[in-house]
């Protein structure tokens, strides 16, 4: 008996060991990621962070998507600069949303938000778009993680 716990112990550990759930993540489809942002220039660090994150996920494999809301909608306007760093030897926040964005990213703008802030689709930076209700729904429902800045 002590033998037959022992042995399932041990095969447990193996079918659950890090290496091979790498396998079985590889066959699957990536991972839906949504970083959601709501500052911009009111706090650059979450800024900062948010995208780095989206970046970083998106190295490893999955679909990363940023929605933004209340400030955050501002970072996707076409007339913002982003030549803003923070911390020492930081690329600026237009390499990070353009490595983002380039990488395969997506940028989705609250609709509400986007019309407060009197922002439209013509206001956008490339690989932006203001979403519709019922597909913001969608996308957070989908989401296998959900990252708030």
């Amino acid at each position: 008996m002590l033998r037959s716990l022992l042995f399932a112990v041990v095969l447990a550990c193996v079918v659950t060991s890090p290496a091979n759930s790498a396998e079985v993540q590889s066959d699957q489809e990536p991972q839906q990621v949504v970083v959601h942002l709501s500052h911009f220039t009111d706090d650059l660090h979450r800024c900062f962070m948010a995208l780095k994150m989206a970046n970083l996920m998106q190295e490893h494999g999955a679909e990363v998507t940023i929605f933004l809301d209340l400030e955050g909608v501002r970072l996707a306007e076409r007339r913002q600069l982003l030549d803003l760093t923070w911390g020492a030897e930081s690329p600026t926040l237009a390499e990070h949303y353009a490595t983002f964005t380039e990488g395969g990213g997506k940028v989705v703008l609250c609709p509400h938000c986007a019309k407060s802030a009197r922002i439209g689709d013509g206001a956008l930076k490339r690989n932006a778009e203001i979403t519709t209700m019922p597909s913001l729904g969608k996308l957070l429902i989908k989401a296998d993680k959900v990252m708030d800045y």
